[in-house]
């Protein structure tokens, strides 16, 4: 049979010609300038076109080639322009932010997670109370509720609420992670904090209506109370859930860096993999049943319907969406007896995802997801040749092997860009792991249905010591020396050039055309030179920081790959410090970081002596101060502060977030009658310098 050209094999994905333009504009909507006006406008605009287009369509000669072929572009750019903004506050004239009000009624849309004495969790704003009338209304808002009873609330809870809402605040330091703009690929843009006694649950008994989402959470919670007692280990157990139904709130943040530092994260997260366990698991058990003649659809329809329960109890996140699409595609093609094309139905997949969740496709998950698809079904067979492998046992391995380095390929470049770390040993810590939690799966599956408890204790027993040698195995791993390489986050120009190699080296291997080699070979280079003048620019850069650390302070200063940090956390490993800087620390530093801590309860003034000049931190008014450089005002300080601030005569005086807006802003202005530089703090990106002198 004659080899399929590249243009013929993309014929064969007619979804491709819907994907491309639609994937490209949700990219590129959030780059718009939006408005209400100009929204309504791309709505009117929409179907005006698409009315055209299909007038173009039943005619015939130019108008039909050019006006259906343009129109139907147009019509595809426009609707994913609608779909990305359709929920934004901007363009929704009945978000709940458009009302000047207090006291609102929200409907609990997730299981709410507590940590000490606050429970979080997102609602929908039905409702607000304007000058005593109800008003209805839409948007969700993230809650944070303080209360001392646990499991006080559960999904589909009617709540009345009063406080004040304010939006998203966005990263405050370098390399922070991004809060706000995660929650706004879920259509959040606000959030409201109450104590208790400013809210109180409405009537629970009308929020008992079917609904998936609560029957899945149900469902999910029954499973794991039934495996609960069979595991003694909080931390096994809090795997196990994640590794079974992708409930991962439990696992220690040291856990989860050792997954994540590894490369096998995914695997805390359910996706193909958990899907295809399942399916495999299903498929073993429904062969051995002899199925009469006139039941033959049975399967197809148990297996189907076991698949999208459990995919609905996972959380139905992009990873396992996308699975349990594909898997879908499979079983139909089994029982028709039809071919099956990966690439369309994984197209097919992001296509009805993107459909129903445009913001998915800026979701670090959803990119990954489908990448490490696409890097299986396009570099495994290519590995593969690579490895002739004859011995069924050596083929196994080898095609462990070959899925994993296939799906690295595609998806490294995009870590790189999101997290600026690679995982070296990557390739070991996948075969170690793949194993172990397969089986961990099938064990918990028969747990789950199993009514027998003594066989549920010994299956309990050997699911936790194949949790433990896998923590085991992945902290071995961890320790290893260059286990992690961390860099910094690449940018958009050498995401597009390595990719842009990547794809050009793979078209010249498949399709044998040295003209790509050349091409991804110049890419190659131009990313070598982008790279080389970064770590020219970079060499032994002073950097000095003031981190945004809310009422807490912290002073970075890095050289050379060293780093002293002052800080009145208890220690670098402080979970509000490891939030705001900790990934930039990390970057920075090749060594261990010098930390030392300054008592922050205390009103107790401080020098710090760098060699880039003095820094005088002053919590109250004392007689004498030595000069400084740079100031740091905390807790309020005014009374006295314009005395000191002549002793010390500094070059530039921050107001840190210890100090109350209304206070700094009064600081402020009295700074500015000095005429001394100052920088504000509060709810302000951290103050950063590099290179230059102070």
């Amino acid at each position: 049979m004659k080899k399929l050209s590249f243009l013929q094999r993309l014929e064969r994905l007619p979804t491709l010609k819907l994907a491309v333009p639609y994937l490209v504009t949700l990219l590129l909507a959030p780059g718009l300038p939006m408005s209400l006006h100009i929204f309504q406008c791309v709505q009117q605009l929409l179907v005006v076109l698409v009315l055209i287009t299909f007038c173009c369509y039943l005619l015939k000669g130019r108008i039909r080639r050019y006006g259906y072929s343009y129109g139907y572009y147009v019509s595809v750019v426009l609707f994913g322009i609608f779909q990305f903004w359709r929920e934004d506050p901007l363009v929704t004239i009945s978000h709940f932010s458009h009302i000047m009000t207090d006291s609102y009624v929200v409907k609990i849309i997730e299981e709410p997670k507590m940590k000490r004495d606050i429970i979080r969790f997102s609602a929908e704003v039905v409702g607000a109370y304007q000058k005593g009338e109800f008003v209805e209304t839409t948007g969700r808002l993230m809650l944070s509720l303080k209360s001392s009873q646990k499991n006080s609330l559960q999904f589909g809870d009617l709540l009345w609420l009063k406080g004040q809402v304010k939006e998203i605040a966005p990263p405050f330091n370098p390399m922070e992670f991004d809060y706000r703009q995660y929650l706004k690929r879920q259509h959040i843009y606000h959030e409201i904090f109450a104590v208790f006694g400013r809210y109180k649950l409405i009537n629970r008994k009308e929020t008992t209506a079917f609904s998936l989402t609560g029957l899945a959470l149900q469902t999910r919670r029954y499973f794991l109370v039934k495996l609960r007692p069979h595991i003694k280990r909080d931390e096994h157990f809090a795997i196990a859930s994640a590794l079974l139904y992708g409930s991962r709130s439990d696992i220690s943040a040291e856990s989860i860096q050792v997954f994540t530092n590894t490369g096998t994260i995914h695997v805390l997260s359910v996706s193909g993999m958990h899907v295809a366990v399942l399916f495999g698991f299903l498929s073993l058990i429904f062969k051995r049943i002899a199925w009469p003649s006139y039941l033959r659809w049975l399967p197809l329809i148990l297996l189907w319907s076991m698949i999208w329960i459990y995919a609905f109890i996972a959380g139905l996140d992009p990873p396992i969406t996308r699975a349990a699409i594909m898997i879908s595609f499979v079983l139909c093609a089994q029982h028709f007896k039809r071919s099956f094309s990966t690439l369309n139905s994984l197209i097919i997949a992001a296509l009805l995802i993107l459909l129903v969740v445009p913001r998915a496709v800026v979701d670090v998950g959803f990119q990954l997801s489908f990448l490490a698809v696409l890097g299986m079904t396009i570099c495994s067979p290519l590995v593969e040749g690579f490895l002739p492998v004859k011995r069924p046992i050596l083929r196994l391995l080898r095609d462990a092997l070959a899925v994993s380095i296939a799906a690295q390929i595609l998806t490294t470049p995009l870590s790189l860009y999101y997290f600026g770390q690679f995982p070296t040993y990557f390739l070991i810590a996948n075969v170690l792991v793949d194993l172990p939690s397969t089986l961990v799966m099938y064990l918990g599956f028969i747990m789950t249905i199993n009514p027998m408890q003594g066989l549920n204790d010994l299956l309990g027993f050997l699911l936790e010591h194949l949790i433990a040698f896998i923590l085991y195995c992945l902290k071995f791993i961890d320790h290893l020396a260059f286990s992690t390489i961390k860099v910094e986050p690449m940018g958009l120009e050498l995401l597009f050039l390595t990719y842009f190699a990547l794809f050009s080296f793979l078209y010249a291997f498949q399709w044998k055309d040295k003209k790509y080699v050349w091409l991804g070979g110049c890419c190659t280079i131009g990313i070598l030179l982008i790279t080389a003048q970064k770590c020219l620019e970079n060499k032994d850069v002073e950097r000095f920081r003031v981190y945004n650390t809310k009422h807490e302070l912290t002073i970075g200063y890095f050289k050379g790959g060293r780093g002293i940090v002052y800080s009145t956390f208890d220690s670098l490993q402080a979970s509000g410090l490891q939030y705001s800087c900790g990934r930039e620390i990390q970057l920075l530093t090749s060594e261990k970081v010098q930390f030392v801590a300054l008592n922050g309860r205390e009103r107790k003034n401080y020098l710090v002596t760098l060699p880039l000049g003095n820094i005088a931190i002053l919590c109250h008014a004392v007689e004498t101060m030595p000069q400084a450089d740079l100031v740091i005002v905390r807790k309020n300080l005014l009374n006295g502060l314009p005395h000191l601030l002549k002793q010390i005569r500094p070059k530039l005086v921050i107001l840190d977030g210890s100090n109350s807006m209304e206070k700094s802003r009064h600081i402020q202005r009295m700074l500015d009658s000095l005429g001394i530089q100052n920088y504000l703090m509060k709810d302000n990106f951290a103050y950063v310098w590099d290179k230059e002198n102070l």
